[in-house]
């Protein structure tokens, strides 16, 4: 054997060259000894010349550049995954690839092998993850409209699609093998994967929305009916010989071992690890990483790529915590972002733009139009059976766009068939720049399009002050992170005094971020899996709550509920549970945690977005409670210590109102000390103008009520600008367990006059953000009326009898308040 194109130097870790293969010309490469580590330049080595430090280099700039270029694409909402084809197609031979010293240097062949394999091991542990975030059991929850919707976005292109050639082949004439190539990008087009929909809707922070859940059932049907295609066309096609059958009864036999051997193996492993004492890796790593390798290389032996084999096996396990969270902590690193970017690049590198034989340069364009007529039946079946579906039109042209989205997979399925020599060089290009150019747009498209914070806005007042005026229910949604959080909201809801003659109906949401899943969840406590981790604390959670309901019985219903979301979206799920519950104030807590010694602890900056995204979308009041029970000591009532005195701070405005109106709640408590600090310009002493009346009828009967009961005070204090209002709110000291403000005032009040030229947390307002000081060390509840204007509609779905219409000596609940139909449960999954 003769290789004639042996031009490289001896020096180089590779040699390469064409030869005689059995049914064309195929390249050879020769690999050298002892070329793996340069000796140095300071040796006269040039290290780019050894297999291990041109590894290095390729790795570092394909990251590089794929950082630089998902940076550009950002203003655009393009994924990771387009800035790494793009990477791949500018470092490869449609651009920087036409320098032949270039190529030889960064490129050669070999280095091009050991890139190639090791991404593609990069690339198995990352499917491997993608299939442990999927539950298998969602398939069951996507209710009738989803499987219409799912079923017509894959039929629709792919029977249109394929229609198409069979026209265009008729009436001009196309190719066999033109006909083959466009014929299978076809198929992939029509496709929508679950796991690529799933990683869109994360990126735009839109999983948790209601537009997000019916795509992620959608894609999910969508993918399950290309699945069947592609198992029934593959039966078709197929030599009908033993040893087909043999390979296929095998492929069979591969997923009965890892569904029945292998997945029991792992739980078993893991059930028994978490039994331990010692719970802090409580995943058997390594024995995982075996049987992965043992299903990944059963793969490549029966034919099919070792992806399958790791696919299926993480489609077995259960996804979430502690299984799938650990995992993916300590693979998605090396794997997803070290080793997948090069997987992505090398697309882009094997793509060349410019490459196009003499059969194909007639059929270019026609096999272009022809993939985008499929995305284009794609979009009207998807928008189609979204309108029969009676889904609004905004929400329908979305859903339609976020079919269209393809990334990994599609990007993998199209590489795997190149190198099978399915599809040609010219129909991978055009492939590649078609899932570039359709997603790119789709993805722009939806954000333009969609807000989910649109049904979010309330079109009926969810006010405190509102329900107080109306002798309305006051209906509060709790939401907490862990633990620590529940003694200060168990005092919070004690402090409202609730009774049988003015009920309180409170729902609590456990915040949990999502990891080691693809999908969001929403759902009341009770169904929640029991072997899943955040299962214990929300139980712990709903333990504390329900100690409280006991106490209160007859006076209280409470609901309690988990969310696991990206923290980026999680503030969907609240604003969804608020509006379905009718809400009238959403408690969250402030971003800091104070130390014992009255210091802060811990600052958690993704939990002050989740604040800032409430604020903005609620609908309804929203309190943030900055929480300091543990720096003096003060437990809840379940320890028998609650708060004993509770302060407001009322400048003016009408947050300071809605702040007010919870504290003459408060104030009906008759061991609770409540004590009203009303902020006065010297100026304004004979002046009772007030620019809403109903904030000065609340004053008024606030300071009746102190004038009949010793423990309600109302104190007036009369200053001149921001420096002395600083120094009344400093004097305040340890006197109070609890202190309320409204969040916004008039800026240009005198009373703030030099205190609003900054502030560390604006979300808080000026009066907040100065309360988060070290200096003090009592609770403070900052409190922001629902935002809107006056003409809200009147809502008294939950308005409670007169007290004088109680008979005396009536111990039992309001019929309204037992079984009132807001307690529901919802299931956000099947709208």
């Amino acid at each position: 054997m003769e290789l004639s194109m042996f031009g490289r130097e001896d020096t180089n870790s590779s040699q390469w060259g064409e030869v005689h293969g059995p049914f064309m010309l195929e390249e050879i490469v020769c690999q050298a000894q002892n070329m793996l580590t340069s000796r140095g330049i300071f040796m006269k080595s040039n290290p780019l010349k050894y297999a291990l430090p041109l590894l290095l280099l390729q790795m570092s700039v394909i990251i590089v550049t794929s950082r630089l270029i998902f940076r550009v694409l950002q203003p655009l909402k393009q994924g990771m995954i387009s800035a790494q084809v793009l990477t791949g197609v500018v470092l490869g031979p449609s651009f920087l690839g036409h320098n032949v010293i270039y190529m030889n240097m960064f490129l050669p062949a070999g280095g091009k092998i050991i890139i190639q394999t090791l991404s593609n091991v990069g690339f198995v542990i990352h499917l491997f993850l993608l299939g442990l975030k999927i539950d298998g059991s969602i398939i069951r929850k996507a209710g009738s409209k989803a499987i219409l919707i799912g079923t017509a976005s894959y039929a629709f292109p792919f029977s249109l699609g394929n229609l198409t050639i069979m026209f265009i082949s008729k009436t001009m004439g196309l190719p066999s093998d033109v006909i083959s190539c466009t014929s299978s990008a076809i198929s992939l087009s029509s496709m929508t994967s679950f796991p690529v929909t799933t990683t869109v809707l994360a990126e735009l922070n839109i999983l948790n929305s209601e537009l997000g859940r019916l795509a992620t059932h959608c894609s999910m049907v969508c993918e399950v009916c290309s699945w069947f295609v592609a198992l029934a066309f593959n039966l078709y096609t197929r030599d009908r010989t033993m040893t087909s059958l043999y390979a296929l009864s095998m492929i069979i036999g591969l997923l009965l071992v890892i569904y029945f051997v292998f997945r029991p193996i792992i739980v078993w492993l893991t059930q028994r690890k978490s039994k331990t004492m010692d719970k802090k890796d409580v995943v058997p790593f390594f024995p995982v990483l075996l049987l992965l390798s043992i299903a990944s290389l059963s793969g490549e032996a029966m034919g099919v790529h070792a992806a399958f084999g790791a696919f299926w096996l993480g489609v077995s396990l259960p996804d979430g915590p502690p299984l799938g969270t650990e995992l993916a902590a300590k693979l998605e690193m090396f794997a997803s972002n070290l080793f997948l970017p090069c997987f992505i690049a090398i697309s882009g590198l094997q793509t060349n733009f410019f490459e196009i034989t003499e059969s194909h340069e007639h059929h270019v364009v026609m096999i272009e139009i022809i993939l985008l007529i499929t995305y284009g039946c794609k979009f009207l079946g998807t928008a189609a059976a979204s309108a029969y579906c009676q889904t609004q039109i905004g929400d329908a042209l979305c859903l339609a766009f976020l079919m269209c989205c393809q990334g990994i997979i599609e990007v993998y399925t199209t590489i795997v068939w190149k190198d099978a020599q399915v599809v040609d060089t010219e129909c991978f290009n055009l492939v590649i720049i078609t899932i570039l150019f359709v997603t790119g747009i789709s993805r722009f498209l939806v954000v333009y399009l969609y807000d989910p914070s649109k049904r979010y806005k309330s079109k009926s007042k969810r006010t405190i002050l509102n329900t107080r005026q109306h002798n309305l229910q006051l209906r509060l949604l709790l939401g907490l992170y862990n633990v620590e959080n529940v003694p200060s909201m168990v005092n919070l809801l004690e402090a409202t005094y609730p009774t049988r003659f003015n009920p309180i109906s409170f729902f609590t949401l456990h915040l949990v971020e999502l990891k080691g899943r693809a999908h969001a969840l929403l759902t009341p406590h009770h169904q929640m899996n029991k072997l899943d981790p955040n299962t214990a604390q929300s139980t712990h959670i709903v333990n504390a709550f329900q100690r409280f309901e006991q106490k209160y019985q007859g006076a209280l219903m409470a609901q309690h509920f988990t969310a696991a979301a990206p923290y980026s979206s999680i503030n969907n799920d609240i604003c969804t549970l608020a509006l379905d519950k009718k809400a009238t104030l959403i408690v969250i807590p402030f971003h800091k945690q104070y130390a014992i010694d009255g210091t802060v602890g811990q600052v958690n900056g993704p939990i002050r977005t989740i604040n800032l995204n409430v604020l903005d979308a609620a609908p309804c009041s929203v309190a943030i409670f900055i929480d300091r029970g543990e720096t003096e000591g003060r437990r809840s009532v379940l320890m028998t210590n609650t708060w004993q005195n509770v302060a407001m701070l009322f400048i003016g405005g009408k947050d300071d109102a809605e702040a007010l109106a919870l504290c003459m709640r408060m104030a009906e408590k008759p061991d609770l000390n409540v004590t009203m600090i009303h902020f006065r310009h010297k100026s304004a002493l004979q002046d009772e103008d007030y620019s809403d009346m109903s904030e000065y009828n609340l004053i008024s009967d606030f300071k009746s009520y102190a004038a009949n009961k010793g423990k309600i005070h109302y104190v007036e204090e009369i200053v001149r600008d921001g420096v002395e209002t600083t120094q009344v709110i400093s004097s305040l000291g340890d006197a109070y367990d609890m202190v309320l403000v409204g969040r916004d005032h008039d800026l240009e009040s005198s009373v703030l006059y030099g205190l609003t030229d900054w502030s560390e947390c604006p979300e808080l307002g000026v009066i907040g953000d100065m309360l988060t000081s070290p200096d003090f060390h009592f609770s403070v509840l900052v409190v922001h009326q629902q935002q809107g204007d006056d003409l809200l509609a009147m809502d008294d779905s939950y308005k409670l009898p007169n007290v004088e219409h109680q008979k005396i000596g009536d111990t039992g609940m309001q019929q309204r308040f037992s079984a009132e139909e807001g307690f529901t449960t919802i299931d956000l999954g099947k709208r």
